[in-house]
């Protein structure tokens, strides 16, 4: 029987009990989950608690906690994505599969050649949850709230690396950057199926950000921010062959 992640927060856990209420006791019961089950839930801390269902009271689970051991799953490197707004559903793909492969947080942006301007964010986060229990991680990656390209810059100051992909590029490549490897913490910014404005990306040059080429062939919007981070990932040995 498959081993399901739950999470819950720091102030749930009372001496070997952790308390499972709210949207993820409701996500429990469409599971079906049963007294003596096993499961892990997850805290924020970096920590897999892995447990056993002892109660089921009318409003919240209760997990006896059998063990606890480090997560081995969660980035050892932090990436926050800048994500145009695409069209349509498109960005439940991004946020699905960039939180798979790593991501931190996901910003999502309106920029000059943005055509969608809804957003559920709500509706994301649990994407973004459902994602990190698929793939194991201890850590929620963080979906923001929709901002307007203008106020980027101001949220780079914390960043020790600005990368930028941008389709009309002449030259650079990520594995090229300097201190990629070192990097603390990384910010990458992809567009929309329309692209960057150059004066978008004179913007971001001012600001520090290296402008790159992914390639040969031009990409779609939910596939350049999955490349990116897949290539950033490489880079810094989280992904291999």
């Amino acid at each position: 029987m498959e081993i399901r992640r739950f999470f819950a927060s720091p102030e749930d856990i009372a001496g070997d009990k952790i308390f499972i209420s709210g949207e993820e006791f409701s996500h429990m019961k469409v599971l079906r989950q049963k007294i003596g089950y096993k499961v892990v839930v997850c805290t924020g801390d970096g920590k897999d608690y892995e447990g056993t269902i002892v109660g089921l009271q009318p409003d919240c689970a209760v997990i006896r906690v059998d063990g606890v051991r480090d997560n081995e799953n969660d980035p050892a490197f932090d990436i926050t994505l800048f994500q145009a707004l695409p069209k349509g559903d498109k960005m439940s793909f991004i946020v699905q599969k960039c939180t798979e492969l790593g991501a931190r947080r996901i910003v999502p942006f309106l920029s000059e050649f943005t055509e969608e301007t809804k957003f559920n964010r709500d509706r994301m986060q649990r994407v973004a949850k459902e994602a990190c229990k698929q793939c194991g991680r201890s850590l929620i990656c963080e979906v923001g709230e929709l901002c307007s390209f203008s106020d980027i810059p101001d949220k780079l100051e914390d960043y020790d690396l600005v990368i930028m992909p941008y389709e009309n590029a002449d030259c650079g490549k990520i594995g090229d950057i300097k201190g990629l490897k070192e990097a603390r913490k990384t910010a990458v910014i992809i567009g929309s199926e329309g692209g960057f404005s150059q004066k978008e990306v004179s913007l971001a040059k001012e600001r520090g950000a290296e402008i790159v080429s992914l390639g040969k062939r031009i990409l779609r919007c939910e596939t350049a921010g999955l490349v990116t981070i897949a290539l950033i990932a490489y880079e810094k040995g989280e992904l291999g062959v």
